[in-house]
């Protein structure tokens, strides 16, 4: 995956900011796949301080899961759990059938590919020189880190 510029929410002042996704486009997205999927939104959260992307929590007929969603990119993830400052991501076909193509949902492997020890090594990268920064500072293991992270 092409990591865009912003992605991680970090960027110096001279570098361009990273856009903001609507958080009313977020709350549409969760209340159609608790519909589509015959469950219910259980939790939403906007607010997850320092995290860099929302959270829902949903009660489905076969699991319960979160739906992660980056702040600054429409990209999501389905996980088991959000906690501990930990994500545990999941591939869920399921879901991911019935999010609008709008939406890019990532892999579990996608998101659990490691973090080259130079992050400028990472392959089709666009991130800016804060995003580097930060990486260097926080070494995150894996690509799902950089994406959905709760750096301050």
């Amino acid at each position: 995956m092409k990591l865009p510029a912003g992605v991680s929410g970090f960027y110096k002042s001279d570098e361009q900011k990273p856009p903001e996704i609507d958080v009313g486009k977020y709350k549409e997205l969760c209340y159609g796949i608790a519909r589509n999927l015959e469950g219910d939104l259980l939790e939403f959260s906007d607010t997850l301080y320092p995290a860099n992307f929302f959270k829902a929590d949903f009660r489905l007929p076969d699991m319960n899961i979160c739906l992660v969603m980056n702040k600054h990119y429409p990209i999501v993830a389905f996980a088991t759990a959000v906690e501990d400052l930990k994500i545990k991501f999941i591939d869920y076909s399921t879901g991911t059938d019935v999010v609008p193509e709008e939406f890019t949902v990532l892999s579990a492997e996608i998101l659990e590919a490691p973090v080259p020890e130079d992050p400028n090594d990472l392959p089709e990268s666009n991130l800016n020189k804060g995003e580097i920064e930060q990486i260097k500072y926080w070494k995150p293991d894996t690509v799902g880190q950089i994406i959905f992270n709760f750096w301050d």
